[in-house]
């Protein structure tokens, strides 16, 4: 439980630093394409989304993804829009037994997921306002993907779950 709860605080500490001034589709654009280029160079089979206000603005697939990778980029969308935290600090608030987002039917698990690979496009003075979605590796690191490619653009560092 103690583990959990230090990875819960990290998170929530990664979400509180990872911000922006503006975010735009030129600026997702940007970002996808950071995270897009690391892909290939480490040759990794994954997918990205990233939306703004429930709008698809960014979609990479790399050689290996398929429908399943849409159906997990899908369920981690929805988890980040409705909630506005990572899917991976949902994942957290259900080990620590600060919240779950399934019990008692609050969210259909076929329709969300409470695992790593979506993170919250917060931009200051407007709240939560899109979605960075990684797909096809384990959920802590389709997670730490996404934090990686958020430090590389807004130029910071975080501690990291992975």
């Amino acid at each position: 439980m103690e583990e959990n709860l230090k990875r819960y605080e990290m998170i929530d500490a990664q979400e509180k630093k990872l911000r922006f001034d503006k975010f735009d589709n030129e600026d997702a654009w940007k970002l996808g394409c950071i995270l897009a280029e690391e892909a290939k160079r480490r040759e990794l089979s994954i997918a990205i989304d990233i939306h703004i206000n429930g709008y698809q603005v960014f979609r990479f697939g790399a050689l290996g993804t398929n429908n399943y990778n849409e159906i997990w980029l899908s369920r981690k969308i929805r988890s980040v829009h409705t909630m506005q935290v990572s899917s991976l600090k949902l994942y957290y608030m259900m080990m620590t037994g600060k919240e779950d987002i399934y019990k008692g039917g609050y969210l259909d698990p076929e329709q969300y997921a409470a695992v790593g690979g979506g993170f919250p496009i917060y931009v200051y003075g407007a709240g939560c306002i899109g979605v960075l979605a990684v797909s096809g590796l384990t959920h802590h690191l389709d997670h730490d993907m996404a934090v990686e490619g958020l430090c590389r653009y807004l130029n910071t560092e975080v501690e990291r779950v992975m």
